[in-house]
């Protein structure tokens, strides 16, 4: 399987001291992208919402960065 990795460069921002970046695109891995898993019921099957990924296939990362001052001892 193929994998991206992606780099995250810091830069202190002057805007603001909470800063946040959302990356995605990715494929649910817990359904495999399909969305929904099969279940029986009764004579049927119906599909199932993935819990993951709510029935999308697929996921988002949400990173917050939060910038707070050095202590002159750290």
């Amino acid at each position: 399987m193929s994998k991206t990795n992606k780099i995250l460069i810091l830069k202190p921002s002057y805007k603001g001291l909470t800063e946040t970046i959302v990356s995605g695109g990715y494929k649910c891995e817990y359904c495999q992208g399909n969305g929904y898993f099969w279940k029986e019921e009764g004579f049927e099957h119906v599909k199932d919402p993935c819990p993951v990924c709510k029935g999308s296939g697929r996921l988002k990362a949400v990173v917050t960065i939060e910038w707070k001052p050095t202590k002159k001892d750290e």
